[in-house]
C-alpha cells in the first residue's frame, strides 16, 4: 500500500466516528421526534405545551448534542430524519386505528389509543429538554383524560363511555321529537321533550339538546306519522328504569 493510500485510509478511520451517530444517539433522536409530533396530542389530554416548543426543542437538542461531535449538516439531517420518521408513524399508526375501527366496540378502543399516547406525554414531562415545555397539571389523571378525549370523538356517534343504551334511546327520541314535529304537534313533541330530555347532568343536557335540534334541523328523516309513531314506541322500550 503506498504512503499516499495509507494517509487517505487513516483519515477515513479517523474521521468516521465524527460523521455517523452510534445507536444511543439516533434511539435519543427518535425519542425527540417523538415527543414533538406528539405534542398536539398532550395539549388535548390536558396538559399545558410550550407554544413555541418546535424552536425551544431544536434549541435543546442542538445543546445537549454539541459533544457528538457530528458536523452541523450531518447533525441537521438526523434531527429532521427522526422528526420525519416519527410524524410518519404516528400518523399511519393513527389512521391504521381509525381504519379498523368498524365496530362499537373497536371505536370505543380508541381510548387503549390515546392512553397510549399519553404514556409518551407524560414521559415527556420528566426529559431534560421537554420538562419544561410539556407540564401535566397538579394532580394529572391520564386514564381521566384518555376517556374524556375519547368520549368528546364518540359522543357524535352515541359512543362515549357514559353514554348508556338508555341515553343513547333518549337522545334518539329527542331526535324524534324535533324531527317528527311538524307530524305529531307541538304539543306531544314538547311532552317528549319534558318527559325524556331533563337530566341534572350537563354533559347528558347537552347531548339531548343538540339530538333534538338536529332532528329539528331535518324534518324529512321519517316522512310518515305512522313512522314517526313507530320509531318513537321502539325507543320507549328500550329505556330502562334508572338510565337517565
Amino acid at each position: 500500500m503506498s504512503r499516499g493510500m495509507i494517509v487517505v485510509a487513516v483519515g477515513a478511520v479517523l474521521a468516521s466516528p465524527a460523521m455517523s451517530q452510534t445507536q444511543a444517539q439516533q434511539d435519543r433522536l427518535d425519542q425527540v421526534g417523538r415527543y414533538v409530533v406528539t405534542a398536539p396530542i398532550c395539549e388535548r389530554l390536558g396538559m399545558t405545551v410550550d407554544s413555541e416548543l418546535p424552536n425551544k426543542a431544536d434549541a435543546g437538542v442542538t445543546a445537549e448534542t454539541a459533544s457528538w461531535k457530528l458536523d452541523g449538516a450531518t447533525l441537521e439531517r438526523l434531527k429532521n430524519e427522526a422528526v420525519g420518521r416519527q410524524g410518519a408513524m404516528f400518523t399511519t399508526d393513527l389512521e391504521a386505528a381509525s381504519a379498523a375501527a368498524k365496530t362499537d366496540a373497536q371505536l370505543r378502543a380508541l381510548r387503549t389509543v390515546l392512553l397510549g399516547y399519553g404514556r409518551t406525554c407524560v414521559a415527556a414531562t420528566s426529559d431534560p429538554i421537554f420538562s419544561k415545555l410539556i407540564l401535566a397539571p397538579p394532580g394529572y389523571d391520564l386514564e381521566r383524560a384518555a376517556t374524556d378525549m375519547a368520549d368528546s370523538m364518540l359522543e357524535a356517534g352515541g359512543l362515549a363511555s357514559w353514554q348508556t343504551p338508555g341515553i343513547q334511546a333518549r337522545g334518539d327520541l329527542m331526535m324524534l321529537a324535533g324531527t317528527c314535529r311538524a307530524k305529531i304537534g307541538a304539543a306531544r313533541s314538547d311532552a317528549l321533550v319534558r318527559e325524556f330530555g331533563s337530566t341534572n347532568d350537563p354533559r347528558v343536557r347537552g347531548y339531548y339538546k343538540r339530538s333534538f335540534d338536529e332532528g329539528l334541523a331535518d324534518q324529512t328523516i321519517i316522512s310518515t306519522l305512522a313512522g314517526c309513531n313507530r320509531a318513537i314506541q321502539r325507543n320507549r322500550a328500550k329505556i330502562g328504569t334508572g338510565a337517565r
